[in-house]
């Protein structure tokens, strides 16, 4: 679970990095788009996965060691992701 919660993040932080870039006049065509964008996936997942802290939080969320303040966090964790997509959706950036 906790791998799916990453990749979503990281996968909503390089489309924000991208549509930064291209609104901004860089990256102008696909393949530049696609290699930025896998890039900073990579770059995104590796750190994260390396930043232990957040990892025994996510995971002390999920097992129920935090308790209920865990299950209330991993919820607006999801909304914030939720708002995140539809911002990106409807206005074409993450953050308004």
């Amino acid at each position: 679970m906790f791998e799916i919660i990453l990749y979503i993040i990281t996968f909503l932080i390089s489309i924000t990095v991208v549509g930064g870039a291209s609104s901004a006049g860089y990256l102008n065509n696909g393949f530049t788009r696609a290699f930025g964008g896998l890039t900073t996936q990579v770059v995104s997942v590796n750190f994260l996965y390396g930043y232990t802290n957040f990892e025994t939080f996510i995971r002390g969320c999920l097992n129920g060691q935090v308790g209920i303040i865990g299950y209330l966090f991993l919820l607006s964790l999801g909304f914030l992701m939720t708002v995140w997509v539809n911002n990106l959706i409807n206005y074409r950036q993450a953050i308004m």
